[in-house]
């Protein structure tokens, strides 16, 4: 009996893959494990192969194991090399993951690897890239088993690409009271937390809208221009009464008055359907809110941290593509 046929009859697990393997794809996807390119060789020589998984082994002996399926191209290649990268890819680097399973065994010569520090061949944008010398390698079933001890490591500040339950997720680390499901009080739900970010960075936004001498509706209209020029008069009251602000379009005339927005006529002739474009002055205007949001979120990304704020950025982007589908005006 091998150790792949004990370990499976210590579990409960028949030793040949069935049906029953099938049937554990789903509960495994619960188990969130980042997502590694193994790279070995150089030029036109080297490989790069997507780790089926990857484990920390021993700390203290700085070991670790991958594997990959025994048969895909490039096995041998990795099995035989004396030295390789394991590099942990980044919260944005799901496309290149997609890539490289897609070709299997594929080389580098479109994979951006520099060299970091003590010459660590480093993924460009990974999160961390883990140098490993070969200790040794054994296949067990359809699986090919690498170990290596690391030998150095380069790590960025980008938050690590997670699988979990089949999808792209973000590493993360939330303290604090736990958020549990229903909310516990008030203070805890989703609606009383979304409120209470909206009203904090509204204010750092009013103040700047301001200093610069316009009003709520003068930055709401100059900034729905700037993320997108062409806009009738009746989709920006539209998006303004959306919003809660007044629908009274007096704003636009005066904009248009001191120079900073332009209207076009429409072809009808219905007032309605006037569309209305920055002009320079106007993007100027549109510009120093734009940079005066960037630096909003600089604070922001202080006070949670880079891979928290890129989370909460990927979690509302992915909320507000659903719930604008529903929305009587697009925002962009």
């Amino acid at each position: 009996m091998n150790t792949y046929d004990a370990a499976m009859r210590l579990v409960g697990l028949p030793a040949t893959p069935t049906s029953r393997g099938q049937e554990l794809q789903d509960p495994l996807t619960c188990f969130p494990s980042s997502v590694v390119l193994v790279t070995c060789g150089q030029g036109t020589d080297g490989i790069g192969v997507l780790a089926r998984s990857f484990a920390i082994l021993s700390p203290a002996s700085a070991l670790v194991a991958w594997t990959i399926e025994r048969h895909v191209a490039g096995a041998s290649a990795v099995e035989q090399a004396a030295r390789w990268e394991a590099h942990a890819l980044a919260y944005d680097q799901a496309e290149l993951a997609r890539r490289i399973a897609a070709a299997s065994g594929h080389g580098l010569a479109d994979i951006s690897l520099r060299a970091g520090a003590n010459d660590i061949r480093v993924l460009e944008g990974s999160a961390v890239t883990l140098s490993c010398e070969r200790v040794t390698s054994f296949a067990c079933e359809d699986s090919l088993i690498v170990i290596g001890r690391v030998s150095g490591f380069v790590r960025s500040d980008f938050p690590p690409l997670i699988r979990h339950d089949n999808a792209d997720a973000i590493s993360i680390n939330i303290g604090g009271h736990p958020l549990g499901l229903p909310a516990e009080t008030t203070a805890t739900s989703l609606s009383y937390l979304l409120g209470s970010a909206f009203f904090y960075l509204y204010g750092q936004m009013r103040d700047v809208g301001g200093r610069l001498g316009y009003n709520n509706i003068e930055m709401f209209v100059i900034t729905a221009l700037g993320e997108r020029g062409g806009r009738t008069r009746l989709e920006i009251e539209t998006l303004l009464a959306y919003s809660a602000h007044p629908t009274g379009l007096q704003a636009m005339d005066d904009l248009e008055a001191r120079g900073l927005i332009e209207s076009h006529d429409a072809v009808n002739g219905v007032l309605s359907d006037l569309s209305y474009d920055l002009t320079p002055a106007g993007r100027a205007v549109f510009e120093q809110a734009w940079q005066a949001g960037l630096r909003v979120e600089t604070e922001m990304a202080s006070l949670l941290g880079v891979p928290e704020t890129v989370a909460l950025r990927a979690l509302l982007y992915r909320f507000v593509g659903k719930i604008d589908r529903y929305a009587p005006a697009a925002w962009l």
